[in-house]
């Protein structure tokens, strides 16, 4: 990252970090790109929605079905394991070994198994949502923006409180991807962004593939 960009990325953050802080524990914010995602492909039903319920049970998309559950489950397991420990101070035990964000991963992935699935309902059956497939990868791709932003500002907060505590966490432990952990910061966000991505692309081509 540049010298330029990053003086920018930390100003924006510096204005946001002090905005923030009166959300409790973030979790107004973090849920707003989760919740907007929701309302957007859900509202984005095809017409043919009882074709659409019984893709549900069809064994094409099993894939995405599986990053959907997979997803969830680690979202509410790192947020009922933060809830109930982080009365101990910086939590770097639990889901938070594998990566500093994992509530923030767990919503990824779960998106991430909705947009293919998406992707498959509106190029497989004759229902049209009001957004085309690749304008439903876009709201996926921003919803991904959002949480990387997020928990960057996130992370400048937790710097100033907790310190060389939290930098040496955020040295051993990667931003998003678990077992992905490089030496430099833009480079661990920047695997964060595309390793799901092609996680995206890679579901959806093989799903296509198997119609």
């Amino acid at each position: 990252m540049t010298g330029g960009i990053k003086s920018g990325f930390l100003r924006v953050a510096g204005y946001l970090v002090p905005l923030v802080q009166s959300v409790p524990v973030w979790t107004g914010l973090m849920t707003l790109p989760f919740a907007g995602y929701l309302v957007l492909i859900f509202a984005n039903l095809p017409a043919e929605l009882p074709r659409a319920l019984l893709d549900l049970f069809s064994p094409l998309a099993i894939l995405e079905k599986a990053f959907i559950i997979i997803g969830l489950v680690i979202l509410v397991y790192s947020v009922s394991y933060l809830r109930i420990n982080r009365e101990e101070g910086l939590v770097t035990s639990g889901p938070y070994r594998w990566v500093r964000h994992p509530q923030y991963l767990g919503m990824i992935l779960s998106t991430l198994g909705l947009t293919g699935w998406s992707v498959w309902i509106l190029n497989n059956t004759f229902g049209i949502g009001f957004l085309s497939p690749s304008q439903t990868i876009g709201v996926w791709f921003i919803e991904l923006f959002a949480y990387v932003l997020l928990a960057y500002v996130e992370e400048q907060d937790l710097s100033r409180k907790y310190g060389e505590s939290f930098v040496d966490y955020k040295n051993r432990v990667p931003f998003f991807t678990p077992f992905l952990k490089a030496n430099r910061e833009y480079l661990d966000i920047l695997i964060s962004i595309l390793t799901p991505a092609i996680l995206l692309f890679a579901l959806i081509i093989g799903t296509q593939s198997l119609v």
